[in-house]
C-alpha cells in the first residue's frame, strides 16, 4: 500500500535485481535515511537487502562524526553521528590480541605490522570525520553497517561534496521507482523458470546418485557378509597326530578280527 506522497511501485523478484541502479552500487545516504529503509524477511544473512520504495539496497556509504567506540572480543563499533538526528553504528571484526609468549624484542617490529593487518583502523578516534562504506546488516533489530573501507574526512570541503553527491543520488535514483521494461521483465521471467528447471533436475540427479550409492554399498556390506559366513562354515582342519595314531590303533584292531 501507498500514500498519497508515495509513487506506486512494482515490487520486482530477487531474480530481477543484478538490472537495479542501486544493488551494487555504494549509496550514499544519511543516517536517518538508513533508519527509514524496509527489510523484508528472507533476506538475511550474509546479503542483508533493504529497500527504498522498489530499489534494493545492500552496500552504502556515509560520513559522520565518530562519538564513540566501543570494543568487544574480535569485535569493534564505531558511532557514527552525520548531524542528521540518528547515529548509526559501523563494525568490524578483528582478531583478539595473542597471548604474550615472551619473544625477544628485535621482534617488537614485525609484531606491530602483523597487529596493524589484523586491526586496519586502530589510528582512528573519537572525534574524527570519518567516510565509511559498507554493507548494511540488522543487528537486534537495528541497522549496522559491516565496515568495509573507512578513513578520515580531513577537510570541510570533502564533506561539502559528500552531502552534495547525496541530493543527486536521491533526486536521481532513490526519488522514482525502478521500472523495468515489460519484454525485460518477461524475458527475465523466462529464464528464471529454465534454470529452476534445471536446478531441480540436478537436485534430482544428486539424490539419485545419493541413493543409488547407498543401495550399493549395502549390497557390498550383505556380500561381505554372507562372503564371510561362507568361509567360516567350510573352514577346514588338519586331524591331530594324536586323532592319526587312534584312527591306526582302531585299524589295527579290527584287522586281528578281535
Amino acid at each position: 500500500m501507498t500514500s498519497a506522497l508515495t509513487p506506486e511501485y512494482e515490487e520486482y523478484p530477487q531474480y530481477c535485481y543484478h538490472l537495479s541502479p542501486t544493488i551494487t552500487k555504494w549509496c550514499p545516504l544519511e543516517a536517518s535515511h538508513i533508519a527509514k529503509l524496509r527489510w523484508h524477511p528472507g533476506f538475511e544473512g550474509q546479503d542483508d537487502t533493504f529497500f527504498h520504495l522498489n530499489h534494493p539496497i545492500r552496500w552504502v556509504r556515509v560520513v559522520g562524526l565518530v562519538v564513540a567506540i566501543d570494543s568487544f572480543y574480535a569485535r569493534r563499533v564505531y558511532t557514527v553521528d552525520d548531524s542528521t538526528g540518528v547515529c548509526i553504528e559501523c563494525t568490524i571484526s578483528i582478531s583478539p590480541p595473542a597471548p604474550a609468549d615472551g619473544e625477544k624484542a628485535d621482534k617488537d617490529a614485525e609484531q606491530a605490522a602483523e597487529q596493524a593487518a589484523l586491526d586496519p583502523y586502530a589510528d582512528i578516534d573519537v572525534g574524527m570525520v570519518v567516510d565509511v562504506k559498507g554493507n548494511l546488516s540488522l543487528f537486534r533489530d537495528e541497522k549496522q553497517i559491516k565496515i568495509q573501507k573507512m578513513q578520515q574526512v580531513k577537510s570541510t570541503n570533502q564533506e561539502v561534496e559528500f552531502w552534495n553527491k547525496i541530493k543527486s543520488f536521491r533526486s536521481d535514483i532513490l526519488g522514482k521507482p525502478w521500472v523495468l521494461e515489460k519484454k525485460v521483465l518477461r524475458r527475465l521471467e523466462k529464464e528464471n523458470r529454465t534454470d529452476a528447471r534445471g536446478r531441480e533436475k540436478e537436485s534430482q540427479r544428486k539424490k539419485m546418485k545419493a541413493e543409488s550409492s547407498r543401495q550399493e554399498s549395502k549390497e557390498h556390506r550383505q556380500h561381505r557378509s554372507h562372503a564371510s559366513a561362507t568361509t567360516i562354515q567350510k573352514k577346514s582342519y588338519k586331524p591331530s597326530k594324536l586323532s592319526s595314531v587312534t584312527a591306526a590303533e582302531d585299524g589295527q584292531y579290527d584287522a586281528l578280527g578281535l
